[in-house]
């Protein structure tokens, strides 16, 4: 890593939600009007723990309040070098218990679903634009590991 270069650091947190054999997604539209489909959760304030992240955003993009987090995996390296968004991330991944109605108010969010196990990777499109990590492999390999009940501690991106 070149030390004489500074990289914005981006912090962020997910939860895996678990019903059955389902995973909850949300649906996003991208800049290009394609839907994407990520995990709830999202980017960290200033001053503001991952997990409390975690909690907050999931009520804002599904209408459901999470408790007892459990950490599963994190994910932290540079990510999009040469683009635009270059960032160093630190992304952390959590199960949590959760009660209450899908009922989304995050005007982002165009749709929350339940998706069987078998069918999530089938969801996630990679590729372009360069600029955007959810395209990008790495950022699914945990919750690929994680439904496979491989899930590990760290991932370096």
């Amino acid at each position: 890593m070149n030390l004489s270069r500074t990289l914005p650091i981006k912090r962020a947190a997910h939860v895996y939600l678990v019903r059955g054999e389902e995973l909850l997604l949300v649906e996003e539209r991208m800049d290009d009007g394609s839907i994407f489909y990520g995990l709830p959760g999202g980017k960290a304030h200033a001053g503001e723990t991952l997990a409390d992240a975690a909690v907050r955003q999931v009520r804002v993009e599904t209408g459901l309040h999470v408790t007892n987090l459990e950490f599963v995996s994190l994910l932290e390296g540079e990510l999009l070098t040469g683009t635009r968004n270059e960032c160093f991330a630190t992304f952390a991944r959590f199960t949590a218990t959760f009660h209450g109605e899908l009922d989304p108010t995050d005007p982002e969010v165009v749709g929350v679903k339940w998706v069987p196990f078998e069918q999530v990777e089938g969801l996630v499109r990679y590729g372009p634009p360069p600029e955007c990590e959810e395209r990008n492999p790495l950022i699914w390999l945990p919750t690929r590991d994680f439904i496979g009940g491989k899930a590990r501690a760290y991932y370096p991106i």
